[in-house]
């Protein structure tokens, strides 16, 4: 009679052994597939980005500038401005250039004569056919992909306010991941042309921009667009980027020096500026890494994506040479970068 064959089972020992090797091998693989994956979407932002300065230069080919980062914003205090007939509008830049990025049902939808959102300021009044600010809002809610970038965790969140600081009032606005570079000018602050002599000016402003023969520093070493993310990486929820809901600190970005006529490593390193306003900057040093309103920044590793105004798009290390960054940002300070 032959012989039975017996099967060997694995042992205990043996099982642990193979589970184990099973466990390096994905701690080994999960690292790589998380790097893949936030290259993958790098890249998108790069291509968002890109896609943006297709827009800013085809909307300078019609109009010979770019737009406005904001449109007669509530925030601007200053009664003449807003006499005769004159009203808040809170219109964005990036509503403007909805057509140029095949977005043009969207924009074709946005009344000019109306707000773009309730955000308040100072009482200066909306037009009494829209007190509230409301009628735009079927524009300023909707989510459009190019204004997120997908490692951006609160991106195309939709957030809502009617509490008593009237500078944030906002319905279903959304989040959105880029501001336009405005130098050291914000939404409180008048026309862009009121600026024409100040070397702290950037690419965009209130009620203007510049003209690409205005950038005299070059496209190519001078900042349009940069990252920034709000949510619970500010120092306050209500703080931008908003996008198309023209609310306070929602479309301009910021970076700060403290003379208008020159920009040197003094007065940029100085007051602790680049402490506050770097990429990625956390504001006072606060230990939770949290930014304040208008602060470039982003959820990559290491530093966050910006636009040229010549449409390319360059990643920017958060480790950057704060007084490179603030040239960087200005259009019009009259120095050479070199290499950044």
């Amino acid at each position: 009679m032959p012989r039975e064959r017996t099967r060997r089972a694995f042992t205990l020992i043996e099982l642990l052994v193979v589970i184990a090797i099973i466990a390096i091998l994905i701690a080994l693989l999960l690292p790589a597939v998380q790097q893949a994956r936030e290259a993958a979407r790098r890249t998108q932002c790069k291509n968002n980005l890109k896609q943006w300065g297709l827009a800013l230069h085809n909307y300078h080919d019609v109009t010979n500038t770019f737009p406005a980062a904001l449109i007669n914003s509530a925030r601007y205090n200053n009664a003449a401005f807003y006499s005769n007939g004159n009203f808040v509008k809170n219109t964005t830049g990036w509503v403007m250039l909805l057509p140029y990025i095949e977005q043009g049902n969207l924009y074709e939808a946005y009344n000019h004569d109306f707000a773009g959102g309730r955000a308040g300021g100072y009482g200066h009044p909306f037009t009494p056919l829209d007190p509230m600010g409301a009628a735009n809002e079927v524009v300023t809610t909707a989510r459009v992909a190019e204004l997120e970038c997908p490692s951006d965790p609160v991106a195309g969140e939709t957030s809502s306010y009617a509490g008593g600081t009237p500078h944030y009032h906002r319905q279903d606005a959304r989040r959105s991941s880029y501001l336009f570079a405005t130098g050291v000018y914000t939404d409180y602050s008048a026309p862009y042309s009121a600026y024409s002599s100040s070397v702290r000016r950037g690419a965009f402003g209130n009620n203007g921009a510049a003209r690409i023969r205005d950038i005299k520093d070059g496209t190519s070493n001078s900042i349009a667009i940069g990252e920034s993310i709000g949510g619970n990486y500010k120092t306050s929820s209500h703080y931008g980027p908003w996008g198309l809901q023209g609310v306070h600190t929602g479309v301009h970005g910021r970076v700060v020096s403290n003379s208008d006529t020159a920009i040197d490593v003094a007065n940029t390193n100085t007051n602790n500026y680049p402490r506050d306003w770097s990429i990625n900057s956390a504001w006072e040093g606060r230990a939770d890494g949290k930014n304040y309103a208008w602060v470039f920044g982003s959820a990559h590793t290491g530093g966050a994506q910006f636009l040229m105004a010549d449409g390319s798009a360059r990643f920017l290390s958060e480790n950057i040479d704060y007084h490179t960054f603030v040239l960087l940002n200005y259009i019009r300070d009259g120095q050479p970068i070199g290499e950044f």
